[in-house]
């Protein structure tokens, strides 16, 4: 083949390549871009999403505030001092003041043998299984009895749960607090934090001394886990 005939061929080549080649660029710039993807908020799940995991922990309030209609809402992770509550459209753990109650699982096997000391050097089983009594004894009451929820949105350290005082009107008109029942009945032992009562004319260390004497009564009485340990 005459050279110059294979300089044409390798020159008709070269263009069609470059004819390719620039025909699937613009073919790549013609496609619409994809958009940039949008981070998707989380909820968070209430008293379990640490506040970094999605969710905002509320602001805690200089003072207490009352919710006079709220609901219990139904969960496994219920305990008698742990509650899932509703208020208004919001759903909020709440955990008890001035009461470590019963456990009624062995998620925490350690604050089990801890309360399992504290009543008598008992079994890891007694206390669950009062637990479970305890638990079903508050979630009756508050799907039974209007109740109201105080709280200053005060936050368990690292977890979305928030600290709160359950509150009862009595059928004499009086109001008493789920802490009080709990000691009373033999489902709890006086301990975690503490706090004035909102608008109670009782100081701490009055309603404490209260408190200690209805965990002495329950003990005597033998009422709740008192009735499965031996003195």
């Amino acid at each position: 083949m005459p050279l110059r005939d294979t300089l044409l061929n390798l020159a008709i080549t070269a263009v069609l390549v470059l004819m390719v080649v620039l025909g699937g660029i613009l073919l790549k710039e013609s496609r619409p871009k994809p958009l940039p993807a949008l981070p998707v908020p989380v909820a968070g799940v209430p008293g379990e999403s640490l506040p970094g995991e999605g969710g905002q922990p509320k602001k805690i309030e200089d003072r207490f505030l009352i919710f006079p209609r709220a609901t219990l809402v139904e969960s496994r992770a219920n305990e008698a001092d742990t509650l899932r509550i509703r208020i208004g459209n919001d759903e909020h753990v709440f955990v008890l003041y001035f009461v470590d109650a019963l456990e009624a699982s062995m998620n925490h096997p350690q604050r089990v043998a801890e309360q399992a000391r504290y009543f008598g050097h008992t079994t890891d089983n007694v206390i669950i299984t009062a637990g479970e009594e305890a638990s079903a004894y508050v979630a009756e009451l508050l799907k039974t009895r209007p109740f109201e929820v105080i709280t200053r949105w005060e936050r368990v350290p690292n977890t979305l749960r928030y600290y709160a005082l359950i509150r009862f009107l009595r059928e004499d008109g009086q109001r008493v607090y789920l802490v009080d029942l709990l000691l009373r009945k033999g489902y709890a032992r006086l301990d975690g934090v503490h706090t004035p009562l909102p608008g109670d004319p009782r100081d701490l260390p009055t309603y404490l001394a209260e408190l200690m004497s209805l965990t002495r009564k329950a003990r005597e009485e033998k009422q709740g886990v008192w009735a499965k340990v031996t003195p």
